[in-house]
């Protein structure tokens, strides 16, 4: 039987063949895909690993350096710390030399200064009593009386405190030892 389409050709039915790929050419160009993203990654992967030994290369030739300027940026802190006490005394009203000559005045006798010791937390005083009356602890109180009292001393430390007390005996005589502490004022 023949059959005669008389329709025109843009109303004739066409008939579409699906194009079947057969399984191997699939998984063939599935695995060809997966091991060309394989390669893909593996590449990646050691352009990584160079540029992790690189800054590691890297890291060792700067890390002595780094150690230098952390043990300079400490000193520096310190050195920052002192010229802070050092300004704080210069922009006093107070001058050093006036608490040092009322420091002066103000000690008894038989009380010896050993050491003081300026700094940024304040003033600290060390010394020694020795009295043949026994009565060292009334010395030491007087003095911290006649501290309290000078007007150099008041306008520059907020408080003076005795901090410790010790007694030694030395051949024959009882010495006492004592540390003030005074607080600068803010």
């Amino acid at each position: 039987m023949i059959t005669i389409n008389l329709l025109p050709k843009n109303l004739k039915r066409v008939e579409r063949k699906a194009i079947v790929l057969p399984y191997k050419a699939l998984l063939v160009a599935v695995f060809g895909v997966l091991v060309f993203l394989h390669l893909v990654f593996l590449s990646l992967s050691a352009y990584k690993g160079l540029q992790v030994f690189g800054l590691k290369r890297a890291w060792a030739k700067i890390e002595p350096q780094s150690k230098d300027s952390a043990s300079t940026n400490g000193e520096i802190k310190k050195l920052q710390n002192n010229v802070n006490s050092l300004n704080d005394v210069v922009t006093r009203k107070v001058s050093l030399t006036e608490i040092l000559s009322g420091l002066c005045t103000s000690v008894p006798k038989g009380l010896w200064l050993e050491r003081l010791t300026y700094s940024s937390e304040g003033l600290m005083i060390q010394g020694s009593v020795v009295s043949l009356s026994q009565s060292e602890m009334s010395i030491i109180g007087k003095f911290l009386q006649d501290l309290k009292k000078n007007k150099s001393f008041a306008s520059a430390f907020s408080k003076i405190e005795l901090s410790n007390v010790q007694r030694r005996t030395i051949k024959t005589y009882d010495v006492v030892d004592f540390v003030f502490l005074g607080e600068l004022k803010k």
